[in-house]
C-alpha cells in the first residue's frame, strides 16, 4: 500500500445505506464533501489496518456510523465495503 488508498462500495445499496445512516447523523452532503468524507474514511480505515486495529471482513464504523464490511482490492489499492457480510 504505497499509494494512498480509496473506498468504494461492492452495490450502489451499500453506498446509498452508509450515506443515508451519515446524513441522518450529520447532516446532508454535497458530491464535494462525499468526496471529502470518503478520503478521511480511506485514511483512516487504511491506518487501523495497518495497525491491526481492523481486520478485513470486519464491520467498519466511522464517527459512529457503519460503513460496512470491509474488503480490500491490492489492485486498485481500494478498501471495498458491502452492507451485508459476503
Amino acid at each position: 500500500m504505497t499509494e494512498q488508498a480509496e473506498i468504494d462500495f461492492y452495490l450502489d445499496k451499500d453506498e446509498d445505506t452508509f450515506l443515508e445512516a451519515w446524513e441522518n447523523k450529520y447532516g446532508e452532503l454535497n458530491d464535494e464533501q462525499i468526496e471529502e468524507l470518503y478520503q478521511e474514511i480511506a485514511q483512516d480505515i487504511e491506518l487501523k489496518y495497518k495497525s491491526g486495529e481492523h481486520q478485513l471482513g470486519k464491520l467498519f464504523s466511522y464517527k459512529e456510523i457503519a460503513v460496512g464490511y470491509s474488503d480490500y482490492s491490492t489492485f486498485n489499492n481500494w478498501f471495498l465495503f458491502s452492507s451485508s457480510k459476503k
